[in-house]
Protein backbone atom coordinates (compact mmCIF):
# COMPACT_ATOMS: atom_id res chain seq x y z
CA UNK A 1 0.00 0.00 0.00
CA UNK A 2 1.71 3.61 -1.36
CA UNK A 3 -0.72 5.71 -0.51
CA UNK A 4 -0.67 7.74 2.79
CA UNK A 5 -3.77 9.26 4.84
CA UNK A 6 -4.03 11.24 7.99
CA UNK A 7 -6.93 11.32 10.14
CA UNK A 8 -8.16 13.53 13.37
CA UNK A 9 -9.50 11.77 16.10
CA UNK A 10 -12.95 13.13 16.79
CA UNK A 11 -15.34 13.04 19.65
CA UNK A 12 -18.70 11.39 19.43
CA UNK A 13 -21.14 13.82 20.39
CA UNK A 14 -23.84 11.13 21.33
CA UNK A 15 -21.57 8.83 23.57
CA UNK A 16 -18.50 11.47 24.11
CA UNK A 17 -16.02 8.38 22.94
CA UNK A 18 -13.32 9.42 21.11
CA UNK A 19 -13.13 7.82 17.66
CA UNK A 20 -10.44 7.62 14.11
CA UNK A 21 -12.81 8.37 11.27
CA UNK A 22 -11.15 5.98 8.59
CA UNK A 23 -11.91 6.89 5.02
CA UNK A 24 -13.80 4.30 3.23
CA UNK A 25 -11.77 3.47 0.91
CA UNK A 26 -9.06 2.68 3.38
CA UNK A 27 -11.66 0.38 4.74
CA UNK A 28 -12.31 -0.84 1.78
CA UNK A 29 -8.29 -1.43 0.96
CA UNK A 30 -7.44 -3.48 3.88
CA UNK A 31 -10.43 -5.47 4.19
CA UNK A 32 -12.13 -4.41 7.53
CA UNK A 33 -15.33 -4.71 7.82
CA UNK A 34 -18.24 -2.94 10.20
CA UNK A 35 -17.51 -5.79 13.50
CA UNK A 36 -14.16 -6.40 13.44
CA UNK A 37 -12.07 -6.07 16.32
CA UNK A 38 -8.91 -3.92 15.90
CA UNK A 39 -5.81 -4.20 18.16
CA UNK A 40 -3.76 -0.81 18.95
CA UNK A 41 -0.04 -1.21 19.84
CA UNK A 42 2.05 1.63 20.23
CA UNK A 43 5.50 1.30 18.52
CA UNK A 44 8.87 3.27 17.56
CA UNK A 45 9.27 5.49 14.58
CA UNK A 46 12.69 5.97 13.63
CA UNK A 47 12.59 9.17 11.40
CA UNK A 48 15.73 11.26 10.13
CA UNK A 49 14.86 13.77 13.32
CA UNK A 50 14.98 11.05 15.73
CA UNK A 51 12.74 8.74 17.37
CA UNK A 52 8.80 9.00 18.12
CA UNK A 53 6.31 7.12 19.40
CA UNK A 54 3.45 5.94 17.05
CA UNK A 55 0.65 3.50 16.53
CA UNK A 56 -0.36 0.22 13.89
CA UNK A 57 -3.66 -0.93 14.09
CA UNK A 58 -4.54 -4.62 12.97
CA UNK A 59 -7.43 -6.44 12.32
CA UNK A 60 -7.66 -9.09 15.33
CA UNK A 61 -7.38 -12.87 13.91
CA UNK A 62 -9.61 -15.42 14.38
CA UNK A 63 -7.33 -16.91 17.01
CA UNK A 64 -7.57 -13.66 19.00
CA UNK A 65 -3.70 -12.50 18.41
Amino acid sequence: MSDTYTVKIELDPKTGEMILPFPQELIDEIGWNVGDQLIWEETSIWEEDGEFTGFTLRKKDDRGN
